[in-house]
């Protein structure tokens, strides 16, 4: 079967943990597969490299950036971005084979689900199913949004969505969560800068409560036991501690300018 004539982007750093399970799913489908490192210490590009992968590198400033970055270098008219911890379905592959083989022209992206696994399971929509992802795109079309954090692509044309899901394995371990999530609070931080967004008592406590009881009640994570709890326990943390960081940003400003 011929390839499909797309361009996969996975930027990385450190990955060595899933890379070689993600090239060997998709090796055999994609034209080229396009490793944006960011100067990774582990052996994450060893494994590239046993793959005869190219390799670009960048010093990572933020996602949308280094992707930004990326994007111009694919070979192929059609790009898919997939992160290192994310793995397609394998009837995704053959969506996408079919998408590309048919598309319109004045389509210029299509939105894949996601499904976000916690300790393994997926959680429907506690797990933030559907979660949509701007992944595929045509490359002189699309464009991350300039945020520092949770940026999507943004094209002028058309787009379309996709049935089948990226299956995104990230949360394995709670120590390795905090270290991640430690980060996106400065990108948080540094976007709340940006956008002129200041402390208030509804980020602090109230934005925090509602999108516990949203998961944990409305999306339905009170059905899945202690890992529907901790999963809507800990959004209601991810937003506290963005909050936090903003109160404390604040008041260390407000002390060096007094």
């Amino acid at each position: 079967m011929n390839k499909i004539p797309l361009t996969v982007i996975i930027p990385v750093f450190n990955s060595e943990f899933y890379l070689d399970k993600l090239i060997k799913t998709i090796v055999g489908d994609v034209a080229e597969i396009l490793i944006c490192d960011s100067f990774s210490t582990d052996k994450t590009l060893e494994i590239a490299e046993a793959h005869n992968l190219k390799i670009i590198q960048k010093k990572y400033i933020n996602s949308a950036t280094q992707k930004n970055w990326a994007i111009p270098q694919a070979k192929n008219e059609w790009v898919w971005i997939i992160d290192s911890d994310e793995l397609p379905e394998l009837k995704l592959i053959e969506e996408i084979r079919d998408f590309i083989g048919s598309v319109n022209s004045d389509i210029d992206m299509a939105f894949m689900p996601r499904k976000n696994l916690f300790w393994g399971e997926f959680m429907g929509k506690a797990s933030a199913y559907p979660d949509y992802q701007s992944r595929l795109f045509r490359r002189d079309k699309g464009k991350y949004e300039d945020k520092e954090v949770h940026a999507q692509v943004e094209v002028t044309g058309q787009y379309h969505y996709l049935k089948h899901a990226l299956v995104h394995d990230d949360f394995t371990d709670i120590s390795s969560w905090w270290t991640r999530n430690d980060r996106y609070y400065k990108y948080e931080l540094d976007e709340c800068n940006k956008r002129g967004i200041k402390w208030s008592f509804k980020l602090q406590y109230i934005k925090p409560l509602y999108v516990f009881f949203r998961i944990y009640f409305i999306k339905g994570g009170f059905s899945h036991g202690f890992k529907g709890f901790f999963v809507a326990f800990q959004w209601l943390v991810y937003y506290f501690m963005v909050a936090s960081k903003l109160y404390e940003f604040e008041l260390k400003t407000s002390k060096k300018q007094s």
